[in-house]
């Protein structure tokens, strides 16, 4: 997972790449530190997406660029365009047959 600290790493890692999943956490957030390695596991079996991680208190503006107003979230682009949102409770059941669902696309 790769670590993008700056809204501009972000906008280039989401043009870059085809297929990619964001996630968003904050230091202190004990449920953002327990289900990174469960999302770490679900990012092995799918090769086929890019991941990055972005620390929201390192970049404020974050939240109001991409509408993040809960930690953990999760945003997965397909081709640049939003495909996939959940924040809070993440629903991994849900969130494996969805990137199951897109890698057909890629």
């Amino acid at each position: 997972m790769n670590n993008l600290n700056s809204i501009d790493d972000i906008k280039d890692f989401i043009k870059e790449n085809k297929f990619v999943m964001l996630y968003f956490s904050s230091d202190g957030c004990t449920v953002c530190d327990d289900i990174l390695p469960m999302i770490k596991g679900l990012l092995k079996k799918h090769s086929k997406v890019v991941s990055g991680h972005v620390k929201v208190q390192d970049l404020p503006s974050v939240a109001s660029i991409f509408g993040i107003f809960t930690v953990p979230a999760i945003i997965i682009f397909l081709d640049e365009k939003e495909i996939v949102r959940q924040s809070r409770y993440i629903n991994f059941l849900e969130l494996k047959e969805k990137i199951q669902r897109f890698s057909e696309f890629v």
